[in-house]
């Protein structure tokens, strides 16, 4: 009983430091066929809590210009989103799931960084991750 005690309270301490450890989140879309602004892009921080939004064209268009606009968010806000992220799931994930942008269909992807380690992982436009619904209609 005590060593299932303990093995329970260093599960979850791990699991407590893992979010504590996450830097930034970000995700975006991109479609390699495309005039306009083709790359869309957020990058949730947490020194400073704060989302900055992206969006470029893939190649240098004067009617197209990059926009970059930083927005704050709260503590709170940062703390709905980390709740939804389960590292050790995250991390053992494909770096690439299903056919990305394939028939020009668009490809999304989702980025953690941790204070030791980066995890990007790209997915068909419009289409969840298991185990990871809400994290992404979140970053929706």
């Amino acid at each position: 009983m005590c060593l299932l005690v303990i093995v329970l309270l260093t599960e979850i301490n791990a699991t407590c430091k893992s979010k504590n450890n996450i830097l930034s989140i970000a995700s975006g879309t991109s479609f390699g066929m495309c005039i306009g602004h083709c790359r869309r892009s957020i990058n949730i921080t947490s020194n400073p809590y704060a989302l900055i939004a992206l969006k470029e064209p893939n190649f240098a268009q004067t009617e197209y210009p990059t926009v970059q606009q930083q927005y704050p968010i709260s503590s709170d806000e940062w703390q709905k989103l980390i709740s939804l992220i389960d590292s050790r799931s995250f991390q053992a994930l494909d770096d690439t799931i299903g056919c990305p942008d394939c028939a020009d269909g668009g490809a999304e992807w989702i980025q953690i960084n941790w204070l030791n380690k980066n995890k990007q992982v790209t997915f068909e436009y419009g289409k969840l991750i298991q185990g990871f619904e809400g994290l992404i209609n979140e970053l929706r």
